[in-house]
């Protein structure tokens, strides 16, 4: 292979690339308005100089999943004592196994994208210890693990991207697209014819010409990056004449867009007439007279309105004073009540003293009476004694 792409690039690629690498695998299209290569009568490839472009966002995919399939087989590979230095050589030395196992493959017929897929999955699953089951229940999911190992292997870098790129790259012009679903292999006979189809190649490697934005993809891709691109400048959607990135599209049209509707300073005293941003000077001067008026009807009803506030608030004040005069009755009412009532409690307190006595009197009357009561049962029993004594006198 002479080299990964003929034209080089005005700034770092940084392509977006999906989480789930298996979708875009599976994503390529075929493009019916491709350039055919030159061919004869039987249909076979005549020209010396092929072009060598491949689809740079399978291309960083298929890169992708190769990274995913090796720091999956690490952490099936690994256990809980393995150091990071270990799970670093660990990594070397699958992703030189399985780019081995890769390389072999493409000598047996020919394969399609979605072929490589499978290869990846059987070799990761070789790859499953016994332990693994154990590994994954104590630190947590497998895919959580797979991630820490991406991270140390990307920061260590293990097995570095340009190796991976390359060897994406290898994979599909030497036998994971024999369907040229991701790869140009156009053959012309002359360089010249080459460099012009090389310039129109939909494989083609391009920047997007956005200013600021980093992508890089295939020229069969641009006009649907175009569609989508963050960084694009476009008419704004309120039809202001302003060239907006569409990013900035949401902020701009409710900032500072002429074409976005506001409402007028004197809409709360009436002026309800739909205004836009850019508009909004020659709207107040051409409603001057009306606005002046509103100011004025506004004014009239606010100072009927501070009449009637203050009647109110005088009525109020004499309403207060009424209930003042009435309290204050009301506490001279209380006093005399407090008044009486302390009267009242010293009546009380003398006629209990009297009460005690009475009480006292009564009982000692009631000790006399019992007293006497005993003294007449005792002369009564004893004149009883006296009459039987009498009675045994014999009469003479």
């Amino acid at each position: 292979m002479k080299r990964l792409f003929l034209l080089p690039l005005q700034r770092r690629p940084t392509v977006h690339f999906s989480s789930d690498y298996r979708s875009v695998i599976h994503a390529t299209q075929f493009d019916p308005h491709r350039e055919m290569p030159e061919v004869n009568e039987t249909g076979e490839n005549t020209g010396t100089f092929t072009c060598d472009h491949v689809c740079i966002s399978t291309s960083t995919n298929i890169a992708v999943a190769l990274h995913d399939a090796v720091c999956r087989a690490v952490v099936y590979q690994s256990s809980l004592l393995s150091s990071d230095a270990s799970k670093v050589k660990t990594a070397n030395a699958l992703a030189e196994e399985l780019e081995e196992e890769l390389l072999s493959t493409l000598k047996v017929g020919e394969k399609r994208l979605s072929d490589l897929l499978s290869v990846l999955e059987g070799w990761t699953a070789k790859k499953r210890g016994v332990m693994s089951g154990v590994l994954a229940a104590l630190t947590g999911t497998v895919d959580s693990a797979v991630a820490k190992t991406e991270e140390l292997l990307v920061r260590e870098d293990a097995w570095a991207e340009g190796d991976r790129h390359r060897l994406a790259v290898t994979l599909v012009r030497g036998g994971y697209d024999c369907d040229n679903q991701a790869h140009c292999s156009s053959c012309y006979g002359g360089e010249e014819a080459l460099y012009e189809h090389k310039m129109i190649c939909p494989f083609r490697p391009v920047s997007c010409p956005n200013d600021g934005c980093p992508c890089s993809f295939s020229l069969r891709q641009q006009d649907k990056h175009d569609a989508r691109c963050a960084f694009k400048l476009i008419d704004c959607v309120l039809e202001c004449g302003e060239l907006v990135m569409r990013r900035e599209m949401k902020e701009h049209t409710l900032g500072p867009c002429n074409m976005k509707g506001v409402q007028c300073p004197y809409h709360d005293l009436g002026c309800s007439d739909p205004v836009r941003q850019g508009d909004l000077a020659n709207h107040l001067t051409q409603n001057v007279d009306n606005h002046l008026r509103m100011l004025f009807e506004s004014k009239s009803k606010l100072t009927g309105r501070v009449g009637d506030l203050e009647r109110w608030a005088t009525a109020v004040t004499e309403e207060n004073e009424s209930r003042f005069q009435g309290l204050k009755a009301l506490d001279t009412a209380l006093l005399a009540l407090e008044t009486k009532h302390v009267d009242m409690y010293k009546d009380y307190s003398g006629s209990k003293q009297a009460q005690t006595k009475l009480e006292s009197r009564v009982k000692h009357l009631e000790s006399t009476v019992d007293k006497q009561n005993k003294e007449l049962a005792a002369m009564r029993k004893t004149l009883d004694g006296l009459l039987k004594s009498f009675a045994q006198i014999p009469k003479t």
